[in-house]
């Protein structure tokens, strides 16, 4: 799966350093507030994986932030991809 422009690409080796390998789903918290701190304490999202290359140094989670059903707009996409840089996972 290629990464939309509506989807956030996380490298899994930066989830990895941060919290543990494999530990996924202990981020899932932090990746919820940040789209909801963007996008409203209503919006949800969707996580997805693209394991498909050989190298897992490439293996993103791909974070889809959708809110009421609209994908989320570019700026917010900014918005969210400066948060995650700031906690070390962009």
């Amino acid at each position: 799966m290629t990464a939309s422009p509506a989807l956030l690409p996380i490298p899994l080796r930066l989830l990895d350093d941060r919290y543990g390998p494999g530990n996924v789903d202990e981020a899932e918290d932090t990746l919820i507030e940040i789209v909801q701190a963007v996008m409203g304490v209503r919006a949800t999202c969707s996580f997805d994986f693209d394991t498909r290359h050989a190298n897992p140094w490439f293996h993103q989670l791909l974070l889809g932030p959708p809110a009421d059903g609209h994908p989320a707009t570019p700026a917010q996409l900014q918005a969210m991809a400066v948060r995650l840089a700031a906690i070390g996972l962009g």
